[in-house]
């Protein structure tokens, strides 16, 4: 017995291929994206969260008017690596933190827009297209 339930129309074809398309699009920006925040962070695992308290101790430092670096075991464990004192550690965590902040901004930005490129496309061309806004990235 022959049957018609398994013949794809041309339009399933192009549907199936975009679907694919778009998959892959995704993937390439999810590993973009990781290399990019690799190169502009780390990714040394749990490296985020000591950044994280290194601000936080950083910012309790400088608001506290008379601090005890007893403390701030973080800044006291770094005075004379990267910077000579503590004042001049703590000011440059806030300033790197800044600076992250203002390049997660910038990557989040396009990761979000490339990924509702991406979902919004519907031709194969279009997913090329928005992935190829990526910095670098072929499409």
């Amino acid at each position: 017995m022959i049957t018609f339930e398994t013949i794809e129309t041309a339009e399933d074809i192009a549907a199936a291929a975009l679907a694919g398309a778009k998959t892959e699009a995704k993937r390439h920006l999810h590993d973009w994206m990781a290399a990019a925040r690799r190169a502009a962070i780390t990714d040394l695992p749990g490296q985020d969260l000591i950044y994280q308290a290194k601000e936080a101790e950083a910012r309790a430092y400088v608001a506290d008017p008379s601090p005890d670096l007893a403390d701030y075991p973080l800044l006291s464990a770094e005075i004379g690596i990267t910077a000579p004192d503590a004042a001049a550690l703590a000011a440059l965590w806030i300033s790197l933190s800044a600076d992250w902040r203002a390049t997660a901004a910038t990557l989040e930005a396009l990761r979000m827009a490339t990924g509702a490129a991406i979902d919004a496309a519907t031709t194969e061309a279009e997913v090329a297209a928005a992935i190829a806004t990526l910095p670098g990235a072929a499409a």
